[in-house]
């Protein structure tokens, strides 16, 4: 269902509700109210305005996108109509459409999102993903791993989810976000399996001798984050994706910090831009790190990042 965005939605407008009547009397009402969304977001200019419709009702019914063609003559409640309305009024405002439902799908779970943090993305999942398949690291015993600027908690969440064996740790300088990413944990029943701390990494006090660090620093060049879509641009926060002039400015003393709190022959796992493998491996090598490599994404970006103090 749609997420609550923290104020009382407008009532119903009068088309809508006009929208509502013919479609109880043509018995079509699915159809009518999800052309009159996409009508409606195609005129806001936003991207792929079918889809966002079609996402927008499918969870306002509850059901798989790929099910509204069986559902399109079934009626909605003046509740669902109001909830419909609602979401297409946020999504004409270009807010993310993770925000507008209050969930995103990640590693197969569903993960709270909202203001407090970015929305998982699928190229954090293949982080996730590497971090989970690579067996150096879960030949330890119980490896002591630390999630640095942990947003919504999805990756530390989804590493618990799927190695049992680990001792999680989780930091964030933004309260908001460990708040979040906490909520995120006690839904997975994973309260007492991950240990969040507010603090800036660069001067907090994390104990030494973990096995790996992993980390999606903010990364995007500030001339960059300029040029984003406005539902990353005007909705998420800021402060998780603006990475400095050059989007080394966390990366840079994220990976001094890496260095000092891992064991030795330990492991650093993180995600970059496309384009900083270059930079990102000579900051590497300059603080410590005796090995390193670079993994390509789906699209064939180098942006997975692994290496060996």
């Amino acid at each position: 269902m749609i997420a609550d965005p923290g104020s009382p939605p407008p009532a119903t407008t009068l088309k809508f509700l006009y929208i509502y009547n013919v479609a109880l009397k043509t018995k079509s009402i699915v159809l009518t109210i999800l052309n009159e969304a996409k009508t409606r977001l195609q005129n806001t200019g936003i991207d792929n305005p079918k889809l966002a419709a079609e996402i927008l009702v499918a969870s306002v019914l509850n059901c798989p996108r790929l099910e509204l063609s069986l559902r399109r003559n079934e009626k909605l409640t003046s509740a669902q109509v109001v909830a419909v309305e609602d979401g297409t009024r946020r999504l004409g405002k270009h807010e993310p459409i993770g925000y507008v439902l209050g969930h995103a799908d990640f590693m197969g779970h569903a993960f709270k999102c909202d203001c407090r943090a970015l929305i998982p993305r699928p190229e954090t999942e293949e982080l996730v993903e590497f971090v989970i398949g690579y067996e150096p690291l879960w030949q330890i015993e119980r490896p002591f791993i630390i999630d640095i600027g942990t947003g919504s908690g999805c990756i530390i969440v989804s590493l618990a989810l799927h190695r049992k064996n680990g001792n999680f740790r989780a930091i964030d300088v933004s309260a908001d976000a460990i708040e979040l990413a906490k909520e995120n944990a006690r839904t997975n029943n994973l309260t007492d399996a991950i240990k969040f701390l507010t603090a800036d990494f660069d001067g907090a006090e994390i104990p030494s001798g973990m096995d790996a660090v992993v980390a999606n620093p903010p990364y995007v060049r500030t001339a960059d984050f300029l040029k984003l879509e406005k539902n990353v641009r005007l909705w998420e926060p800021r402060l998780a994706l603006d990475g400095g002039e050059d989007g080394l400015q966390v990366i840079r003393p994220l990976i001094q910090k890496a260095c000092k709190i891992l064991n030795p022959g330990r492991f650093l796992f993180m995600e970059i831009g496309f384009d900083q493998w270059p930079a990102v491996k000579k900051l590497l090598a300059e603080s410590g790190f005796h090995r390193s490599s670079v993994h390509p994404d789906c699209s064939g970006h180098n942006r997975l990042v692994m290496a060996v103090k």
